[in-house]
Formats: C-alpha cells, sequence, structure tokens
C-alpha cells in the first residue's frame, strides 16, 4: 500500500476450485473502487520423493499445477468481465510461504490478501501455519478477509498501542491510522481507535504480594491509568481522533478487542505487528495472533 494507495494487489489463493472466495470478493470490491490491478497467486510445494518416485511426483505437481492455472483463469474471467485489470499465477517447487513472500516482492505489491481458516491449539502454539508466518513476515499490509458481507460505509477500528516497547510508537501507531484512513477513503467508513491494556498487576503473574505492598498497589494502579489514559490522548490528537470516536479499555487485548469489534459492529480491525526473535515467540506470543480466531470481521496488519 505505497504511499497509502492501492494500485497492484496480491490475493494469495489456497484452493483455486473454489472459486469465488472471500478474500477474492473483498480484494476485487477494493479493486473495483480504486483502479487497482490485481494477481491471482497459487503456490504449490515440491513434491517431497526420491528415486524412480520423484518423476512421478513432479509429472503430478505439473498438472496439478496446469489445473490450478485453469481454475484460477475461470475465476479471472469473471472479473475481466466488470472491467479490472486481473493476472495469474501458480508458482510450483517452494515451500508455500516463501513463495508468497517472493511474489509480494516481485510484483511490488502494495496489499496482499488471503483468507482466514481455523487453527488449531498446536499450531498456534508452534507457529507453523502460513498465515500466522505472513502476520510478521509481510512486508506489506497484510489484509486476512473473515467477514462475508460486503464494505458497506464500515466502521474500522485501528487498535493503537501508545506504549511499544521495541518499536518506535509514532510510527507504528501512525502506519496503523493512516492504513485505517486509506481504506476508509475507499470505501466511505469511518476511523475509531482504541487502546486495550492491562492492568498493572497483570505484569507480575505468580508472585507473592505481601501486605504492604498490596496496600500500596491502589495508589500505583490508579498512577498507572493516569499516564495510559494520557498518552493515549495525547496520540488522538496527534493524529486527529475525535474522543467519541475511541475507547480506552483496561483488560487483556485477545479478548476485549475482538469484544470490542462485535460491540460496535466493526467492518475491519488495523492492528500492528512486531516481529519478535524465536524464543520470544513462543513465549510472548502476537496478540493479532490471538485476535485472529476471534475475530469475527476482517483484519488489516500493518508494520512500521
Amino acid at each position: 500500500m505505497a504511499g497509502h494507495t492501492f494500485e497492484r494487489i496480491l490475493i494469495a489463493v489456497a484452493d483455486p476450485s473454489v472459486g469465488m472466495t472471500k478474500a477474492i470478493r473483498r480484494a476485487s470490491d477494493l479493486a473495483r473502487k480504486t483502479g487497482a490491478s490485481i494477481e491471482l497467486f497459487n503456490a504449490m510445494p515440491s513434491a517431497i520423493s526420491e528415486g524412480t518416485m520423484h518423476a512421478e511426483a513432479e509429472r503430478f505437481t505439473r498438472i496439478a499445477a496446469e489445473q490450478n492455472h485453469r481454475r484460477l483463469e475461470r475465476t479471472a474471467n469473471r472479473l475481466r468481465r466488470e472491467e479490472l485489470i486481473v493476472t495469474t499465477n501458480v508458482r510450483t517447487g517452494s515451500p508455500i510461504l516463501e513463495a508468497i513472500l517472493r511474489q509480494v516482492r516481485q510484483t511490488k505489491a502494495d496489499l496482499l490478501v488471503i483468507e482466514a481458516r481455523k487453527h488449531n491449539v498446536f499450531a498456534r502454539l508452534l507457529l507453523t501455519q502460513t498465515d500466522f508466518e505472513l502476520i510478521r513476515r509481510c512486508p506489506v499490509p497484510l489484509l486476512i478477509v473473515k467477514g462475508r458481507a460486503a464494505w458497506r460505509s464500515p466502521r474500522i477500528l485501528a487498535a493503537l498501542d501508545p506504549f511499544h516497547t521495541n518499536d518506535k510508537p509514532s510510527e507504528l501507531d501512525g502506519e496503523i491510522v493512516n492504513a485505517a484512513r486509506a481504506v476508509a477513503a475507499v470505501v466511505r467508513g469511518s476511523v475509531h481507535a482504541a487502546h486495550i491494556y492491562r492492568s498493572l498487576v497483570t505484569y507480575f503473574p505468580g508472585v507473592p504480594i505481601g501486605a504492604t505492598v498490596r496496600a500500596a498497589i491502589p495508589a500505583q494502579e490508579n498512577t498507572y491509568k493516569v499516564g495510559v489514559r494520557r498518552r493515549f490522548y495525547e496520540a488522538l490528537s496527534r493524529y486527529g481522533i475525535a474522543k467519541n470516536k475511541s475507547r480506552l479499555i483496561c483488560g487483556d487485548p485477545a479478548i476485549e478487542l475482538p469484544a470490542l469489534a462485535r460491540s460496535m459492529r466493526a467492518g475491519l480491525v488495523v492492528m500492528g505487528a512486531i516481529s519478535r526473535s524465536r524464543l520470544k515467540r513462543i513465549f510472548i506470543g502476537s496478540t493479532a495472533e490471538h485476535v485472529l480466531d476471534s475475530l469475527h470481521c476482517d483484519l488489516l496488519v500493518v508494520k512500521g
């Protein structure tokens, strides 16, 4: 989304036989409103085999790729009848994740669109599934489509965090707000902002607290909340967002953010993702990943 405009939209299609998926419908609607081009892209990994079986597996992969390309072309032709600019591409021989990332770079896409899938607990813990890795590694905004209904003047919720610890807050929150406004301008939506923060005592889980410390906590908590409120309102002023279009909530972001999105009937949540080391990924995790399964609407993930 270079310069916060839509010019080249890449759609990673997991199963071309489905035809017009939610992701393709959402992306084509954006393209229709902006004049952006679309690429339907399907990645197929190499066949894992050895010896005499390898040639047969490669032949099967080649046939499957040709079939997938024909299916993508059928979908593309439906979109071309609406005068959209659509290309199709099927790549084989690379891990799916790497193929998608390579295609993003080669096509200089402004936006990558994928469709959300359900994830099991072990996949979430080990962080092996493609869309979770895309949240971390995709160099352009990533739109994860979950909702079926078309966007009609949707409420767009920008999830801000003025207290990013390993990032420059103004850069990442600025990208979040700018991305939200870019979408809002296209679909005639309204931008709202929220900051979900944890209470002070939740930062010390499992630590025994003596009576003296426990007595001091209410005063510290109040000071902490005043500081959070001040930083949040400073951010709202910086980005020109009215207070009546903002929410400040104390709680677990992975729980409160999806609940807020449902209560305000948001069509899209925009949030940031910060790359972390592999060790921290396991123990700290990413709010975007935990939010993904609970969120009912679409999610747009941006990087600083």
